[in-house]
């Protein structure tokens, strides 16, 4: 027992301790402090997405969430960034098939789905599929959300040029908890999401629902209070971002907190056939 070494206590950062490790921070050129949207109107409205921050993106459903979340995946990969992303609506055939639309504009989302494929056809994506393969996410299926936490933890090295992706979080399950307890399943997501990505140094993305009374109010312009299932949501995250599509073709998107920059709103192009989102040119 003498000689079991205990884990060494927390301890107050002393300030020449903090002065040195923020010079090196900003001396390190090879290493990835911040990580680009991909979306240049995103860029120059709130800035990028800082190591260690826990982002949500709100919105109502059919709006655009999943487009936009993938959207920005695909954009890190194109980055040089290795990119997780858990789908709980959707299985990974059907997120490569928007994978498909988003790498190439001539193809559309109802057609993978109920297009007939031809001999022609079938060769033209046996060669896009190989191609894919440097351009997709890696897929997390599951719904447990203990399970995500300890397949990531094991997946992703801290500090490492990775960013983690969840579709949505009001669908995760965790065992031992029923739907009475959903207040308290959403609060402790929110809790333990901030804190991976303190743990792991990377930017968790995730998408999360709005109340639908937002639909019955005069002014429908979304707020941190309509954030669904729980208060937790806003005060964990670093950043909330509001999305809404009044126009078909437009996506509006509204940042409402915003911890290491300013608010401000921007907009986007929703390409409906490829249910893909795109800059204006």
């Amino acid at each position: 027992m003498d000689n079991m070494q205990t884990p060494e206590s927390p301890k107050f950062i002393n300030q020449d301790e903090a002065r040195i490790r923020w010079l090196k921070s900003l001396e390190t050129r090879d290493h990835r402090r911040y990580f680009k949207s991909g979306f240049k109107a995103h860029e120059q409205s709130v800035g990028a997405f800082l190591r260690g921050s826990f982002n949500l993106f709100a919105a109502r459903p059919g709006v655009g969430k999943t487009a936009f979340l993938f959207a920005l995946a695909y954009r890190q990969v194109l980055a040089g960034v290795k990119a997780y992303f858990c789908n709980l609506e959707m299985g990974v055939e059907q997120m490569w098939n928007r994978l498909a639309c988003l790498h190439d504009e001539s193809l559309t989302l109802r057609e993978l789905n109920e297009g007939e494929i031809t001999n022609d056809r079938a060769q033209y994506l046996m060669s896009l599929s190989r191609k894919l393969v440097g351009f997709s996410p890696l897929f997390f299926e599951g719904t447990e959300f203990r399970s995500l936490i300890a397949a990531t933890q094991a997946e992703i090295k801290p500090s490492s040029d990775a960013a983690l992706f969840i579709d949505y979080i009001g669908l995760f399950t965790m065992k031992g908890l029923g739907p009475q307890e959903r207040y308290w399943l959403i609060s402790e997501c929110a809790k333990s999401l901030k804190l991976l990505a303190r743990q792991l140094d990377i930017p968790i993305l995730a998408a999360v629902q709005l109340n639908r009374q937002l639909e019955n109010r005069k002014d429908k312009s979304p707020t941190l209070a309509d954030l669904r299932d729980s208060g937790e949501l806003e005060n964990h995250a670093d950043s909330v971002f509001a999305l809404t599509r009044e126009d078909r073709g437009v996506l509006e998107v509204d940042c409402l907190k915003n911890r290491h920059g300013p608010l401000a709103s921007y907009s986007l192009r929703f390409d409906g056939p490829r249910v893909a989102i795109e800059e204006f040119e």
